[in-house]
């Protein structure tokens, strides 16, 4: 179809695949990479079947792995091995990102934002900001994380769905919702009610209220065409749901239990509303208003608020309904964690407005010296909640605004910016004794990106854009560095004991602190000791795809999580003829057991039982 494309087509597209690559490097660099951490302790042992090795042999952890429903999985398990795994994970990240880019690309380039360097600013600054990489802020879900896992594969054909309904193109829609559905069911349910409003209101054909009707998006659509869409959904999708259909036939036989209070034992924050704290809650608010304020300045509006409230109705029904129906199905819509999907969306949309004002010629000089301190905001290298505050002030001023000429001159807007850019950065720094030299940068270039736009410099203001982003990665790039030399330091004696287990004989299964001060280490102890424990934290997960596992892990988990001492870990070890306990110093040492292993901190013991217990 691209017979007649001259080289100045090719150029241009060989530049836009330039600029999503490099942003997706940005990206990687400011999250990083990390391998074996969070929720990998499911995914590698399954994707490497360590379920058939000899000592998890009766582990049903890993036995219930396969009941994890994801597509992502089976198909990375076909080409990881031991050797290549860690290299293969690292490539799903970067191909996840890289797809999550392209979607950017497309959704900045259809709704109004054209010129490379205005979509390289706005992917650049994607690529900085800390509001869209690792949680969201409510519900933890995973926006741009730095380890592989199959949720952040979602971001790119969910965004790219948008798009396709937005434009009408509902048959490359449904793919792409099927494609979501497949990596991750939950977040495909989320897209599905999303769009649902948007294209309910634009049928005709259909008894659709006038009231909905009214508010339709997009140029009416046929409901032939909205069936076909369905069909392709469905066929895409069709192995997962078979998937998740049989997984809830086999565990229909689990005994019942308060799936709420297993919730509050394991990870509230994940899918309770009152788990959440009050600040998080007040930036959950003002992102939402974000969102809502910035869906206004955008060129469709009304499709954006429509995507909003659909998200709206089935976080009402999730967050709300299992308080009033004990259902283990209302609780897996994961409802607080979709926060994420407006986190995601909202932010996108927020960029979009700040680099539109700043690249059109519509704007005032004012509301483009707005969108500058807007950026100014989102380029932080923390989140704090008055940058929310800020940025929703600023987008309400520009909406409110837009159609009020003003008069304002040129220096009494420069001296009003410079105050501004000032008070910004001493209350984004205030924790600092002094201006430091990367605070002073920081300045400058508010400084310069200010004056350009007062000159009318458009391309030398976009650059600075970019510029104060990539400024901004540099600095988390230090921070994540930094960190990992710490958690290295402090991780080193850990993995020594790790290391020294994976190449004993011993072959457990092994006891080992549940408490919140240990847990992050030792929910790694069974994958990078390649041994079974007795209980930790990180198993209460399986409760989600394996409701039978619920009475053994939360009956252990609470007797393992009131031991204080080793005195009272070896008793409970010795009754209960777990051959092997480990201890932090912290703890204690393994006093009249014997002493299998000790160094930098940490202890083998091996008490006096009858037998070793089955795993």
């Amino acid at each position: 179809m691209d017979k007649d494309a001259g080289p100045g087509v090719w150029i241009d597209r060989a530049l836009l695949c330039a600029l999503v690559i490099g942003a997706t490097a940005v990206s990687m660099a400011a999250t990083g990479f990390r391998f074996g951490v969070n929720n990998n302790v499911f995914h590698i042992p399954y994707v490497l079947d360590y379920a058939s090795l000899p000592q998890f042999r009766d582990d049903p952890v890993y036995r219930s792995l396969d009941k994890f429903v994801s597509l992502a999985w089976p198909a990375v398990r076909l080409v990881s091995t031991e050797a290549n795994v860690r290299a293969v994970f690292l490539a799903g990240l970067v191909l996840g990102r890289l797809a999550a880019f392209a979607a950017l690309l497309g959704f900045f380039r259809l709704n109004g934002l054209s010129g490379r360097w205005a979509l390289g600013a706005a992917l650049a600054v994607v690529a900085a900001t800390p509001w869209l990489a690792q949680l969201s802020v409510i519900g933890g879900h995973g926006l741009f994380i730095g380890y592989f896992t199959h949720s952040e594969l979602s971001w790119g054909p969910l965004l790219g769905a948008l798009v396709a309904v937005q434009h009408r193109r509902l048959g490359f829609a449904g793919l792409l919702c099927g494609l979501t559905f497949c990596l991750n069911f939950f977040v495909g349910l989320w897209l599905l009610a999303a769009i649902a409003l948007p294209v309910l209101t634009s049928v005709r054909g259909w008894p659709v209220p006038a009231f909905l009707a009214r508010l339709a998006p997009i140029a009416p659509i046929r409901p032939a065409a909205v069936g076909g869409a369905l069909l392709i959904f469905l066929a895409t999708a069709s192995p997962v749901i078979v998937w998740v259909a049989s997984t809830l036939l086999e565990t229909r036989g689990a005994p019942p239990f308060d799936y709420a209070g297993y919730l509050r034992l394991y990870f509230p924050d994940h899918s309770l509303i009152d788990a959440a704290p009050g600040t998080e809650l007040l930036e959950f608010a003002l992102i939402l208003v974000a969102y809502g304020l910035a869906a206004l300045l955008s060129r469709a509006p009304r499709f954006w608020m429509l995507v909003l409230a659909g998200w709206a109705l089935l976080f009402v029904v999730g967050a709300a309904g299992p308080y009033l129906v004990d259902s283990k199905l209302l609780f897996n819509l994961n409802a607080i964690r979709s926060v994420g999907f407006v986190q995601f969306v909202g932010f996108g949309l927020v960029i979009l407005a700040a680099i539109r004002t700043l690249a059109d010629d519509e704007p005032q000089l004012w509301q483009r010296l707005a969108a500058c301190l807007v950026l100014a905001e989102l380029v932080h290298p923390d989140r704090q909640v008055f940058q929310l505050l800020a940025v929703d002030l600023l987008l309400a001023a520009m909406l409110f605004g837009r159609r009020r000429t003003t008069n304002l001159s040129a220096p009494l807007l420069a001296i009003g910016y410079g105050a501004l850019v000032v008070l910004t950065l001493v209350v984004q720094f205030s924790a600092a004794a002094t201006w430091s030299p990367t605070v002073l940068l920081r300045l400058v270039l508010l400084v310069a990106l200010g004056g350009g736009v007062l000159r009318g410099w458009r391309l030398l203001a976009l650059a600075l854009v970019a510029g104060l982003a990539l400024f901004n990665v540099a600095t988390l790039v230090k921070w994540r560095i930094d960190g990992a030399a710490q958690r290295s330091a402090v991780e080193a004696p850990f993995e020594r004991m790790t290391g020294w287990v994976r190449r004993s004989a011993l072959a457990g299964p092994f006891l080992v602190p549940v408490d919140k001060p240990h847990r992050d280490l030792f929910d790694d102890f069974q994958l990078k000791a390649l041994r079974p424990v007795w209980v930790d934290w990180k198993q209460g997960a399986v409760v989600m795809w394996e409701p039978a596992f619920y009475p053994r892990w939360s009956a252990r988990y609470a007797a393992v999580g009131g031991l204080r001492d080793a005195g009272q870990f070896l008793a409970y070890a010795a009754a209960n003829d777990i051959p092997y306990v480990v201890l932090p110093e912290d703890i204690g040492d393994c006093g009249g057991a014997r002493t299998l292993y000790r160094d930098g901190g940490y202890a083998v013991c091996a008490p006096a039982i009858r037998a070793p217990a089955r795993r």
